[in-house]
């Protein structure tokens, strides 16, 4: 751990000093496990959670005091008298006490597991915003690539048309199409400067920083099938796994107030010193139980309030199952529908690539028309644009269904 966190730290001060750092997914993550405003609440949550299981704890253990004293009356001659005293005293029994005890444990956990679902969720939008960042840097080399050869057309164009063999509308035609190219590139490069400012936000720095990411290799996924995920789900998804921990809470609470109707039992030492020759020291102990007989409704009340928020828990169990199942099943089927994308769109691209080919050359032929070699370079641009789309979409699904399986 202590590695790791040096090893955030230099990547931070190079960050800071040297200018632009190339980060990979994983150094992002464990900058943001340092940095993230909300992890470090998230930590923080955890801290208390802690103290106050310590607290809840402290109801066991005895409580002690001790006294001293100086008096002086006239039944004394106004002579000072001294004194000293311990007191010491235990709950051994109160309703409540023990499930109190067992329902904080219990939170505990809550606690814990909430901080690890908030934790995942920065971390699952820190890997889906990478994933688009990436998916943007690559839109725009296919968007600089195609300006490149807009502009070698628009070169010949220009010159087929000192030559006489077209009209100026090809060369008006040629240049509205690399112009519309260049603005659609600007468009992206603004999206992906937002992107990379997101980015340091989520890292906790500057949103000015600089900021490179290193690429991915898009074709490797690493998911289990559908079974064998939703069984991780069941097992590790910490929403699910606090809607159960919740009804078991309830469970306590429905004890509690159960107890209610039982008396409390405790004990007590003291220890008493008059420092007088004559005046022997007093000790003494207690056993006491109270047993409250009636209290209105407010017991009975009670009892039935937490039955009712127990069977809530459960149905908010059920509930919660459902939904997960809903978002496993749509990313599943998400995760289908973009391999099958990706595969049409390669097989698109290459058609639209080989088109553009042979366009091109009845174009310099004079075969073909401008609006025909127009149409071919956006279909390339279109197919190759849609297949970066759908790689980086499949990654980003991935990464939500790591997510859901507490796996990211």
């Amino acid at each position: 751990m202590k590695i790791k966190l040096k090893l955030v730290c230099i990547s931070l001060f190079a960050l800071a000093f040297l200018g632009a750092e190339t980060l990979s997914l994983e150094e992002c993550i464990n900058i943001a496990r340092s940095n993230n405003p909300s992890i470090q609440s998230a930590n923080l949550s955890s801290e208390i959670g802690r103290s106050r299981l310590r607290q809840a704890y402290s109801t066991l253990l005895p409580s002690v005091s001790v006294s001293s004293g100086l008096s002086s009356s006239s039944r004394s001659s106004w002579d000072i008298g001294k004194s000293v005293g311990l007191n010491a005293g235990m709950t051994f029994y109160t309703p409540g006490m023990y499930s109190g005890i067992k329902s904080a444990s219990i939170n505990s956990k809550v606690n814990e597991l909430n901080i690890q679902s908030d934790q995942n969720d920065v971390i699952s939008q820190i890997s889906a915003l990478y994933y688009r960042i990436l998916s943007i840097q690559k839109i725009i080399e296919v968007y600089e690539v195609n300006i490149s050869v807009a502009e070698e057309s628009l070169r010949k164009t220009r010159s087929m048309y000192e030559e006489r063999v077209i009209t100026e509308s090809d060369v008006l035609k040629s240049e509205a199409q690399k112009g519309d190219f260049e603005s659609q590139l600007l468009g992206q490069k603004q999206i992906y400067a937002s992107y990379l400012r997101s980015m340091n936000i989520l890292l906790g720095l500057d949103p000015r920083s600089d900021l490179s990411l290193i690429d991915i290799d898009v074709e490797n996924i690493s998911i289990p099938n559908y079974d064998e995920a939703r069984e991780e789900m069941l097992n590790y998804n910490p929403a699910f796994a606090t809607a159960i921990l919740q009804k078991e809470v309830s469970k306590t609470y429905v004890a509690a107030a159960k107890e209610t109707f039982l008396p409390s039992v405790s004990g007590g030492y003291s220890y008493s010193n008059s420092l007088e020759n004559a005046v022997d020291p007093i000790n003494s102990v207690s056993l006491s139980a109270s047993w409250t007989l009636f209290n209105g409704l407010s017991r009975k009340e009670n009892l039935s309030q937490s039955k009712l928020q127990l069977e809530q828990a459960e149905i908010n169990v059920d509930n919660i199952l459902r939904l997960l199942d809903q978002e496993l099943s749509d990313l599943y089927t998400q995760f289908e529908t973009y391999t099958a994308m990706i595969d049409i769109n390669e097989r698109r691209l290459r058609s639209a690539k080989r088109d553009f080919e042979i366009v091109q050359q009845q174009y310099d032929l004079g075969k073909a028309t401008i609006l025909d070699r127009m149409q071919a370079q956006v279909a390339v641009l279109s197919a190759e644009s849609a297949l970066v789309e759908a790689k980086y979409s499949r990654k980003m699904v991935e990464a939500d269904i790591l997510k859901l399986i507490n796996k990211i």
